[in-house]
C-alpha cells in the first residue's frame, strides 16, 4: 500500500481511482475545484479530496514530498512544473500526455534523482504505442522488417449514439480536442517526408475503413517522424499516426476555425451578449441572414443553427474558443444511456529476407459501459493506473523520462489490460490488395 497524489479529477479519472483504490493504495485527489475531487472520492475510505493549485510550487511541493508517486492528469502545460517538483522530492510521476521537449530535457535529472517519469501512458498516446511495439518487437525477433506502419485512433460516439450533425460527443477535454485540429502534422510516405499545415489539417482528411460497418475519416496526428526512432524501426518507409472521426466532424470544425471560433483572443471589455451577436461580430453577416449566408454550404449552416450559434442565448466564456467549448459541451454531451467508443487500428507491412510481404492488422473497438465508465475513461485511466501500480511494486524499474515503448513497460501493462478485456484483435492477411491502405497517403 502506497500514498498516491492524483492531480486532476476530470473526465477520465474514475477508472484510475477505482483500480488503485482496489489495490489498497491511499490517494489524495487534488483538483482546482474541490467539488470535482469530492465527487470522485464519493466517501470511500483511503481517498481524500483536496483543493490544489498546481501553480503554487510551495503548496504542491508539500503534497509531493509526502507522496510515493504522483499521477498528473492536469492540462499538459503544467506537467513540466510538476515534474521538476517530483525530481526535487525524488517522487516518481505518471502522465497520459505527450512528452514535449521541456519534459525530455529533464531526463538526466530524473535519472539522478532515481525516479521514473512515465508519460504517454493512456490510449492515444499509450495503448497505441504499446500494441504497436509488441508487434514490431515480435516481427524483429523473427527477422522481419517493418516496411509500413499506419496507426489510427479516435474517441467517437458508438454508432447508436451518433445522432448529431458533427458525429461527435465529448468524453475528453473539449479544449484539447479543438486545439489539436490546429497542429501541424508530419509523416513519412514511401520514404518521403510529408507535412500538413495546421490550417489545412481538417481539409486533408481521408476515408478510413476500420471495419466493413465503420466508415470514418482520418487526419494525420502531430509529428509521426519521431516515432521512427522511438519505435526502433529505422527501416520503415511509411509511418503515419492519425486521428479518426465520423465524416461530419471535419467540415463543421473547419468552418468554425475559418469563422474565428477557435481564436484564443480574449473579448474586449464590451463582449458580445449573445451567440447571434458573436457570430455577426466575427463574420459581418447580419443576424437575420446567418443561416442563409454564414457559409456556402447549406448543411454546415444547418449544423451551426442546430448548435445554437444563431440564437439569442448568452455566451459563456472570455474568448471565442472558450465560448465555443462551453457550447459544444452542452450540445455534444452523452446522455446517461449512451455509449462512447474508442476505435484503434494498426496496419503494418512486414517484409522477410526474400522480400515476401506479410500484412498485419490489429483492431480495437472498445465501447463505454452504459451508466458507467466511458470507453475513453477506461482506455486512458486503466493504463495509467496499471503503470503507477507497477512502478510502486518495483515491477517497472526504468528511470528517467520515458514512454511505454520498451518491453519492460508495455508487456506487464498489456497483460493487465487483457485481464480487463481491453485488447487488440490481430489478423494476418496474405492478399496483396491489403496494401491499398497506402494509396491515399
Amino acid at each position: 500500500m502506497a500514498d498516491i497524489l492524483l492531480l486532476g479529477a476530470g473526465f477520465v479519472t474514475g477508472p484510475l481511482v477505482d483500480y488503485l483504490h482496489g489495490k489498497g493504495h491511499k490517494i489524495i485527489v487534488g483538483s482546482q475545484f474541490l467539488y470535482e475531487a469530492e465527487e470522485l472520492v464519493a466517501g470511500r475510505e483511503g481517498l481524500t479530496p483536496k483543493q490544489v493549485d498546481v501553480t503554487s510550487q510551495e503548496a504542491l511541493g508539500e503534497l509531493v514530498e509526502k507522496a510515493d508517486l504522483v499521477i498528473s492528469f492536469v492540462p499538459f502545460q503544467f506537467h513540466v512544473a510538476v515534474a521538476k517538483i517530483c525530481i526535487k522530492h525524488k517522487t516518481s510521476m505518471v502522465t497520459a500526455s505527450y512528452t514535449h521537449e521541456d519534459m525530455w530535457a529533464l531526463n538526466e535529472q530524473a535519472k539522478s534523482a532515481g525516479i521514473t517519469i512515465l508519460n504517454e501512458i493512456g490510449v492515444d498516446p499509450g495503448i497505441d504505442h504499446m500494441t504497436a511495439m509488441q508487434t514490431i518487437d515480435e516481427a524483429h525477433e523473427k527477422g522481419l522488417k517493418v516496411e509500413a506502419l499506419v496507426s489510427w485512433c479516435g474517441g467517437i460516439p458508438a454508432p447508436e449514439a451518433n445522432n448529431n450533425p458533427l458525429g461527435y460527443k465529448f468524453s475528453w477535454s473539449p479544449m484539447a480536442v479543438l486545439s489539436a485540429v490546429s497542429n501541424d502534422a508530419h509523416y513519412l510516405s514511401n520514404g518521403e517526408k510529408k507535412s500538413i499545415l495546421g490550417d489545412e489539417l481538417l481539409t486533408s482528411m481521408r476515408a478510413v475503413t476500420l471495419t466493413k460497418d465503420l466508415e470514418l475519416k482520418g487526419y494525420a496526428n502531430r509529428d509521426s517522424l519521431g516515432y521512427k526512432e522511438e519505435y526502433r524501426i529505422p527501416e520503415v518507409k511509411t509511418l503515419l499516426r492519425g486521428t479518426l472521426r465520423y465524416p461530419g466532424f471535419g467540415p463543421v470544425i473547419e468552418a468554425a476555425k475559418n469563422i474565428g471560433l477557435l481564436s484564443h483572443e480574449q473579448f474586449a471589455s464590451q463582449s458580445p451578449n449573445s451567440w447571434q451577436s458573436l457570430m455577426t461580430m466575427l463574420t459581418g453577416v447580419e443576424a437575420s441572414e446567418l443561416e442563409a449566408k454564414l457559409t456556402n454550404d447549406v448543411e454546415i449552416n444547418r449544423s451551426f443553427n442546430w448548435l445554437g450559434c444563431f440564437s439569442e442565448e448568452p455566451i459563456v466564456g472570455d474568448s471565442p474558443i472558450q465560448a465555443f467549448c462551453n457550447l459544444l459541451c452542452d450540445k455534444l454531451k452523452y446522455e446517461d444511456d449512451e455509449q462512447d467508443m474508442i476505435v484503434m487500428q494498426h496496419r503494418m507491412i512486414l517484409v522477410d529476407d526474400e522480400q515476401n510481404k506479410i500484412f498485419h492488422r490489429s483492431t480495437l473497438v472498445e465501447k463505454g459501459d452504459k451508466n458507467g465508465f466511458s470507453a475513453m475513461a477506461k482506455t486512458v485511466g486503466y493504463p495509467a493506473a496499471i503503470a503507477a501500480d507497477l512502478i510502486l511494486q518495483g515491477a517497472i524499474t526504468r528511470k528517467g523520462v520515458c514512454i511505454p515503448v520498451t518491453k519492460d513497460i508495455y508487456q506487464p501493462v498489456l497483460a493487465e489490460l487483457d485481464k480487463l478485456n481491453i485488447r487488440m484483435e490481430e489478423k494476418l492477411i496474405t492478399d496483396q490488395s491489403e496494401a491499398s491502405f497506402l494509396n491515399h497517403l
